[in-house]
């Protein structure tokens, strides 16, 4: 007889890139190609924007998507 797994199962699908609603510095880093200090810089300068929950900067997707379609 096979074993079962504990808990309830991941049923949970990953939502597309494009249709989050935020992400992390490092996952906008990865997606877009443009280097961690970069994006930093863009968010002072106010053409990034982000949110912040607690020390943690999530990069608005929607944002960095037109940073994307501008450059």
């Amino acid at each position: 007889m096979p074993k079962r797994a504990n808990g309830p199962q991941n049923t949970e699908q990953r939502v597309p890139f494009s249709e989050r609603v935020t992400c992390s510095v490092a996952d906008a880093e990865k997606a877009s190609g443009i280097s961690r200090s970069r994006l930093y810089e863009e968010m002072r300068n106010g053409k990034l924007q982000y949110t912040k929950r607690g020390t943690r900067r999530l990069v608005r997707v929607s944002s960095l998507l037109k940073l994307l379609d501008a450059t």
